[in-house]
């Protein structure tokens, strides 16, 4: 990639400049008062940190897992590499392969071998099998991480529910209920904090109030950067949140 990077300027009565990259293109936030050559000035300083979020989205943004061989999918922020294998009795496995980049092993049972022949019934012996598999990491990260917030912020749920949802990754209701999306194991362990350190805020504010984000940030300070990332690689993580 050259040092020349094209960017869209979108002036506002704002006060501050800022930076946004989506779909790998970037967006300058300005005010009306600030000049062409300041703006130009503010990229360049900030080349090295565009280069590497447009890098990351021209890889991840029109992803889509189609759960077969060599297709690529989030664990806990980290793209993955699935290899599928028939043998005695399923399971799936994590190891390091090439290159550090780490493969998902999804081990299917041999006798449905021949049954699994077809493109989509494959496909969906896969997505079921992988969805297990963010279950039970589920079930063991999640419990021990809304406890340690849990006596951080003094917040203290009645129940906790892990299951998976289509469009949402936690929540919480009006009788201290907190539930939890398992399909949370894509995201980054930091950005896994937050959302329980969000719906534990929930216990106090059932809103998205000033106050409410007010305790989100005493609690998690950089939970504007873990929203971004959220944000950023959500086309990524579609095809866990729009099926079935």
């Amino acid at each position: 990639m050259s040092d020349v990077i094209e960017y869209q300027v979108v002036r506002s009565h704002r006060k501050t400049l800022s930076l946004q990259v989506r779909h790998g293109q970037v967006f300058v936030r300005a005010p009306y008062s600030v000049d062409e050559k300041f703006i130009s000035t503010f990229i360049h300083k900030k080349l090295a940190w565009l280069k590497s979020k447009i890098a990351q989205q021209n890889q991840t943004n029109d992803f889509c897992c189609d759960f077969s061989q060599g297709s690529t999918l989030f664990l806990f922020g980290k793209l993955v590499t699935l290899q599928i294998i028939f043998d005695k009795q399923a399971r799936t496995v994590l190891t390091d392969g090439i290159d550090n980049k780490q493969v998902l092993t999804i081990v299917l049972a041999e006798r449905n071998q021949k049954k699994l022949s077809d493109k989509g019934l494959l496909a969906t012996a896969v997505k079921t099998q992988i969805e297990k598999y963010f279950k039970q990491q589920a079930e063991e990260v999640i419990p021990l991480k809304v406890e340690t917030y849990s006596q951080l912020t003094s917040l203290n749920p009645s129940s906790i529910k892990i299951r998976k949802y289509r469009a949402r990754w936690g929540s919480c209701n009006n009788r201290g209920e907190l539930s939890f999306n398992y399909l949370l194991m894509m995201l980054p362990t930091y950005v896994i904090d937050y959302v329980i350190v969000h719906e534990l805020c929930h216990l106090e504010h059932l809103n998205h109030s000033k106050e409410f984000w007010q305790l989100v940030a005493k609690y998690f300070p950089h939970y504007v950067e873990a929203k971004q990332w959220i944000k950023e690689n959500q086309s990524a993580l579609l095809w866990r949140l729009s099926s079935d």
